[in-house]
């Protein structure tokens, strides 16, 4: 499966599979809808597998943060390269391993 949804103790953590891209984005969409009707607010966007990322993976991400305001994204990718390539393509400030949204 492209996208795996796994309720913690009181947070979620989305694993994306190895990749987030125009081919992929479609069906990573349709298992994110998911999220809607999930209550737990804190939600880790965990990126570390992709290994094929580009601009409609990251516009699948923003898309997600905007119309789940009621949720507390954090984006994790453990400096995996291609997530790191296309966030520095589009001057996004992700310093760290683990980054607030």
């Amino acid at each position: 499966m492209s996208v795996q949804i796994t309720p913690k103790a009181d947070f979620l953590v989305v694993e994306f599979g190895h990749d987030l891209t125009i081919f992929t984005v479609r069906d990573c969409y349709e298992a994110l809808k998911r999220l809607a009707a999930m209550t737990m607010e804190k939600v880790i966007l965990d990126l570390s597998a992709v290994d094929d990322f580009d601009s409609s993976g990251l516009q699948l991400l923003l898309w997600l943060m905007q119309h789940h305001k009621d949720k507390n994204f954090t984006l994790t990718h453990s400096d995996n390269p291609a997530v790191s390539r296309v966030l520095q393509l589009y001057s996004l400030d992700f310093n760290s391993d683990t980054t607030a949204i």
